[in-house]
């Protein structure tokens, strides 16, 4: 699949009791989120989401192409992080993609931020 992940931390991690409150996950997905890689993009978002997860960026800069299936996968995590207290969010979306999105507005449901400094400002004050 090729996604790639980092970890931004708001503030020191401390290794015996880890603080999901000041992490951030943040995830660049490769050219296309369809029916085929929707299902690992589930798998590894409910990974994350069901160990504890409660922020996480998604960065689709390099999407060029969305089905439903990979619309229906965004919406099902952030629904899913939200039961948590926490949150999903889309980031650097190309023209395309967020015209595809706009039609069936998912901005209105799942926060889009234009960059990244937005998104963790977003997430430093999400639940202070």
């Amino acid at each position: 699949m090729g996604f790639e992940i980092e970890i931004l931390n708001l503030s020191f991690i401390n290794k015996e009791n880890i603080d999901y409150e000041t992490i951030i996950f943040y995830l660049t997905y490769p050219e296309k989120i369809d029916i085929e890689t929707s299902r690992q993009l589930w798998v590894f978002l409910s990974t994350l989401i069901n160990g504890g997860a409660r922020k996480i960026i998604v960065d689709l800069k390099k999407v060029t192409q969305i089905d439903s299936g990979g619309i229906s996968t965004l919406i099902s995590a952030t629904k899913n992080i939200r039961k948590n207290n926490g949150d999903l969010v889309l980031t650097h979306l190309q023209d395309s993609i967020l015209n595809i999105l706009d039609v069936v507005r998912v901005g209105s449901f799942i926060k889009i931020f234009n960059t990244d400094v937005d998104a963790v400002q977003y997430f430093r004050y999400m639940n202070a």
